[in-house]
């Protein structure tokens, strides 16, 4: 009897390691298992290995979903991971949106048809440099809350927000034949309150067990329920997986953010290597890894006022995909040959934990032991040849001298072919692009200012109320009105106001333009702008109307507990030393929004509700002024409007949102980047396109563009110093 046992264990345990790792389309549209053990996910008992990318669907647009889905498929990609945004589907309190580009569904069903699991990270907090970390800027006023803490008001807050996506998403999980394979709850939370990180693991366990998928939680404290997984720039150097393995050795080992990074306003485009990314993933999978994500695979844009403090439209360009959705080559190709070859090995690799062993290496006069040095055997038939050491040296492997990069994997089969190297990507081409004019000649601008003073609702107060109050953040713009009286008049005016990082001020006497202020930190918190206006000619002890208009440049993304964004004046204001607050004779008014934005004038209904001047030169260098054109595509180089984007070159504009058929494409900029003594972050290893703008082209989605009659309207607040310089330009891929 227990012979007979002993035979059955080992059939079922055989059978069990030996079947080919399912993909979706060996499950679409039948309810399956989703489980995991100590090595891998498994699907239907078999475990799967998945290898993912972040693809956030407000970032595209319904549009592009099915191309970027097929390129990820192409590319090597079986998995999609994306967070939700709590912020774009709830912008008001019980409102629920799911259209355009918070069309989860859509999202989702496009991820299934093009053969793809789906990782949805529910958050509801989401960090991923969006506007105040994806929460609706609305919480700020909910009584006693305080955000991801042991909260009351904030987790009935947010376990509403989540029930309610699992309600929405349920058709798309696995046990009713979706793509849904994994969800994940909080992110990245390394505070220190464990009762909430204790409530979050309860929640998964009794109201969310229905789901009948694992839970993860990434790059921080995790509850028991869940799987905890690795945010990083390599997962095995920094001694992650040693530790997993320690810790958790019933759990398998999840990569949920292999770092592509972001671009703040104001420095050089940074880059992060193809060599190191091909390193970092190599030895993920060599370390016994089974699932891995890009963050980003694909950034995609910020479109409208979704961008965190400080951060560019573009977000994360200097992934695999790039925001515009042309391959980032070497990078798309280098990594597309490893996935497929970790995809084909994948049986082999998911039998076991592979073999570690040190291999010497040449230190010039003889062979020393490796500490740097070392093979991952997977038998039969691979092997991961890492050297971790940050110089060229000759490893001895199979009594074969290697030669090695610095930090490099090379992967072998028994027989000792070479099947893949991470440091040589010779035959990729750096860049297989071309940017085509598609616009011939100028654009026929005319021009409308946003008047200074206008009819619109205000809020009065004898003191500056802060903006979000107000607003929010359903627009980035807030005016705030007052009679002043000088009582002086001198050319080296000193105004002082309490702000925000991340937040530009405009200042007018009377309508006149006095100068103005900006921070683009890609932070969070209090401070002081101090301004030099020249008032000498203006008269004293007469009255004027004082106005700043308060540009919000992004809610910061992290939000911790007792921790609120806020923006515009947070406090007093001076000019020297006369303080304007408190004078309940002379009210603060403030005045959401711009009289532009509520007209909608860059729509075409809007359009027609302002007188237009077609003399548009006269909009040159002005603030707050508004121009409007219209183009057609007739001379585009190729159709199809994915893999070959329309782009907007900013070239001649200054700061402020450009509109395309009503769409809003994001803030645009022309700061200039500045080169940093070393790149800007841990995972990045060098900057390009110094002293040039941090951003000049501004992506334009296939499904906002027609063939003819297409609408651009252009809000500068700064000034536009030539509007005709800007184009319209086409990125071609050459065959």
């Amino acid at each position: 009897m227990h012979l007979l046992f002993f035979v059955c264990v080992c059939l079922n345990f055989l059978t069990y390691i030996f079947t080919s790792p399912i993909t979706y389309e060996d499950v679409r549209g039948t309810p399956y298992k989703v489980s995991y053990d100590n090595r891998a996910i498994t699907i239907n008992d078999v475990r799967t290995m998945l290898i993912a990318g972040a693809i956030h669907y407000p970032r595209s647009t319904p549009g592009m979903w099915p191309y970027i889905m097929k390129m990820a498929k192409n590319q090597g990609l079986n998995t999609v991971q994306t967070y939700v945004f709590w912020n774009i589907h709830e912008q008001r309190p019980g409102v629920l949106d799911f259209s355009g580009r918070a069309n989860l569904s859509q999202f989702l069903q496009d991820a299934a048809d093009a053969g793809l699991f789906v990782n949805l990270r529910i958050g509801p907090y989401v960090c991923a440099e969006w506007a105040n970390g994806g929460l609706p800027a609305w919480l700020n006023q909910v009584p006693n809350i305080s955000f991801r803490s042991h909260n009351q008001a904030w987790e009935a807050a947010m376990r509403k927000f989540v029930m309610s996506i699992v309600e929405y998403v349920n058709p798309y999980l696995a046990k009713n034949g979706g793509p849904i394979i994994l969800a994940q709850i909080e992110n990245e939370y390394n505070g220190d309150d464990q009762a909430y990180v204790d409530w979050c693991g309860s929640l998964v366990t009794n109201e969310l067990s229905s789901t009948d998928i694992p839970w993860i939680m990434c790059n921080g404290r995790a509850a028991n329920s869940t799987i905890e997984t690795c945010n990083s720039c390599n997962c095995l150097d920094d001694g992650w997986i040693d530790h997993h393995r320690h810790d958790y050795p019933d759990k398998p080992m999840l990569f949920t953010e292999n770092e592509g990074w972001f671009q703040p306003w104001g420095q050089a485009v940074a880059i992060r290597t193809t060599a190191d990314v091909a390193y970092s993933v190599a030895e993920w999978f060599a370390g016994g890894g089974s699932y891995h994500a890009y963050y980003m695979w694909h950034g995609g844009n910020n479109y409208g006022n979704t961008a965190a403090s400080g951060i560019t439209t573009m977000y994360a360009d200097d992934v695999l995909l790039h925001a515009d959705g042309t391959p980032n080559e070497p990078k798309y190709t280098q990594l597309s040959r490893l996935q497929h070859l970790i995809a084909d090995h994948a049986e082999v690799l998911l039998r076991n934990y592979s073999t570690r062993t040190p291999l010497p290496w040449w230190d010039g006069t003889k062979w020393s032991n490796g500490t740097q040095q070392f093979v991952y055997s997977y038998p039969p038939a691979l092997h991961f040849v890492c050297n971790q050491a940050d110089k060229t040296l000759g490893v001895l492997f199979h009594n074969q001298n290697i030669s090695m990069t610095s930090q490099s994997v090379r992967i072998f089969d028994d027989n000792l072919n070479l099947l893949w190297d991470s440091a040589n990507v010779s035959g990729i081409p750096s860049d297989n692009t071309e940017i085509f004019p598609v616009v011939i000649g100028p654009l026929d601008w005319q021009t409308w200012s946003e008047p200074v003073i206008s009819n619109l609702p205000v809020v009065t107060s004898p003191n500056p109320i802060e903006q979000l109050k107000i607003t929010n953040d359903e627009t980035i713009y807030l005016w705030y009105r007052r009679n002043i009286t000088l009582t002086q008049t001198q050319s080296h005016t000193i105004v002082q106001v309490e702000t925000r990082r991340a937040n530009a001020l405009l200042f007018f006497l009377d309508g006149d333009y006095l100068g103005e202020f900006d921070n683009h930190d890609h932070d969070q918190g209090s401070l002081t702008a101090t301004v030099a206006l020249d008032l000498s000619t203006y008269k004293p002890n007469q009255q004027y109307t004082f106005e700043i208009l308060s540009i919000s440049l992004g809610l910061n993304n992290g939000v911790s507990e007792n921790n609120f964004e806020h923006k515009g004046i947070v406090g007093n204001v001076w000019i020297n030393d006369q303080l304007l607050a408190n004078d309940e004779a002379n009210l603060w008014e403030h005045q959401k929004g711009l009289v532009g934005e509520f007209l909608q004038i860059y729509t075409e209904q809007g359009s027609s509700r302002v007188e237009w001047n077609p003399q548009w030169t006269k909009g040159i260098n002005k603030q707050i002024t508004w121009f409007q054109a219209r183009f057609n595509l007739d001379h585009l180089v190729r159709e199809d409007l994915n893999a070959n984007p329309v782009l907007l070159d900013a070239r001649g504009l200054n700061r402020g949102h450009a509109f395309i058929n009503g769409n809003d494409l994001g803030l645009y900029w022309l700061i200039q980047g500045i080169c940093q003594d070393k790149a800007p972050c841990c995972c990045q290893q060098a900057q390009i396109n110094c002293l040039e703008p941090t951003q000049r082209y501004y992506h334009i989605p296939s499904d906002w563009l027609m063939p003819k009659n297409n609408l651009i309207t252009i809000f500068d607040d700064l000034g536009a110093p030539s509007p005709g310089s800007v184009g319209l330009v086409q990125r071609v891929i050459i065959a």
